[in-house]
């Protein structure tokens, strides 16, 4: 008992260490000491010990809060986030890889860091796809030869530092935790989280404060373009199932006489999903509008193609508003001023009827709708029948749910759960792990 209970102190010292809280050996000592005279079952004991041995500084107390909450965790929770760290460690290799791939000259990976990598795969589409095409417009170009690799490699490193200076607030360049102990990586990841706003990443987005909220818009930017890299790169183009290019092969191989050394492939675009995103502005959602906007903000920052609606009573369009580079605050004023729905009573059965009839375009078998909503709603049997006959006509209906997990025995919610998939989305943390889900298969 005593070897455990020595382990786990020392365990949860070298948490504390990564999270940034100086500890000597004396202190580690007289920690061991003080718990020989605490009743181990008693949790706020056990903690008031440690603390006191173990933090010296006024600033250490949260992070020492938080760290001792993530590592006497109960089992259930521990395996919750080991399972979570792993998916992320595993999405981070994919995004790697992917950038590997794209990234190379004549299939050779150029020397390009894995912080260099992360900023690709950060880029808005449309400038990522450029930035391709022009490695795949040089290295096959005429002549191009194995010395003009170096000069390929400057550019996109010149073309990538430009994209992180511009995307310096939107993207976590450190690098995972490595302490040996996986199941320790993912408590030190756990406390350290957000940079320095692991606490506003757990607040209820109605209760962040008005200090807050540019850390939380920023944060909520980061998130959507998240989002958008994984869709994107799911749905880009094919490297499989490639048909011979045979005029480029022979164009390309001239310089070897004809024979065929390195042949060229055409292949055809995967055609992306279509996102439908229908926003509640109603009076319950209020508190929560100003962040779901900056949701759909960051979102056709990074992608225009996306078609926005808000619903109270009816739906509106607008998709309009969000144009490339417009300032959030004057584009949240003109929605808000010009909104005949911001802050009614909600009725999703007509919102959704009138999106069906009004804008059939934007609803095909290719389109994932995504719904952020509280599920109250009034003319509840005729708004599950409408979502129905939505979720008939598209490929995918995704609803990200505001209301906190233990408010979720409400009947809309068990209503609405049985058409849809229904993810929690009540604070900053919650949209982080929806994005690391495969919302969109």
């Amino acid at each position: 008992m005593k070897n455990y209970l020595e382990i786990n102190v020392v365990r949860f010292i070298h948490l504390l260490r990564h999270a940034g809280i100086r500890i000597g050996s004396g202190e580690v000592i007289d920690a061991l000491q003080a718990l020989t005279l605490m009743d181990l079952s008693d949790r706020e004991a056990v903690r008031a010990a440690l603390k006191a041995t173990l933090v010296k500084r006024p600033g250490e107390q949260q992070v020492f809060d938080k760290a001792f909450d993530i590592f006497f965790a109960p089992p259930e929770m521990q395996q919750e986030r080991q399972a979570d760290y792993q998916q992320k460690q595993e999405y981070r290799q994919q995004m790697l890889d992917e950038a590997t791939e794209d990234l190379s000259f004549q299939g050779t990976p150029m020397d390009i860091s894995d912080q260099e990598k992360t900023v690709y795969a950060s880029i808005p589409e449309q400038d990522r796809e450029k930035l391709q095409d022009y490695i795949n417009k040089t290295a096959g170009g005429k002549n191009v030869e194995e010395h003009f690799r170096p000069l390929l490699e400057s550019v996109v490193k010149g073309s990538l530092s430009y994209w992180r200076k511009n995307l310096r607030n939107e993207i976590d360049l450190s690098e995972a935790p490595k302490t040996g102990d996986e199941e320790l990586d993912a408590m030190v990841e756990g406390v350290g989280s957000g940079g320095g706003d692991g606490s506003l990443l757990e607040e209820d987005m109605q209760n962040i404060a008005d200090k807050d909220v540019p850390r939380a818009r920023a944060l909520i930017r980061k998130l959507a373009r998240q989002m958008v890299a994984r869709i994107s790169r799911r749905y880009r183009q094919s490297k499989k199932h490639k048909q011979l290019d045979l005029r480029k092969s022979i164009r390309h191989n001239i310089r070897f006489g004809g024979t065929m050394f390195r042949l060229r492939y055409r292949s055809r675009r995967i055609q992306k999903p279509k996102i439908v995103l229908i926003c509640d502005v109603s009076g319950s959602m209020a508190r929560y509008a100003s962040f779901v906007m900056q949701f759909i903000y960051g979102i056709h920052d990074v992608v225009g193609s996306i078609e926005s609606f808000v619903f109270s009573e009816d739906v509106e369009r607008v998709t309009g508003y969000f144009q490339h580079g417009s300032d959030f605050n004057a584009t949240m004023l003109e929605v808000v001023n010009r909104s005949t729905e911001w802050g009614r009573g909600t009725n999703l059965g007509a919102s959704l009827k009138s999106l069906r009839q009004k804008y059939p375009d934007a609803l095909s078998g290719q389109s994932y709708v995504l719904i952020v909503s509280d599920t109250k709603t009034m003319a509840l049997e005729d708004s599950v029948q409408e979502l129905e006959q939505i979720k008939r006509i598209v490929k995918d209906v995704i609803w990200l749910n505001t209301l906190p997990d233990d408010e979720w025995d409400g009947k809309s919610v068990q209503l609405f759960q049985k058409i849809v998939r229904m993810y929690p989305c009540n604070t900053l943390s919650d949209l982080e792990k929806v994005m690391r889900q495969k919302i969109i298969a």
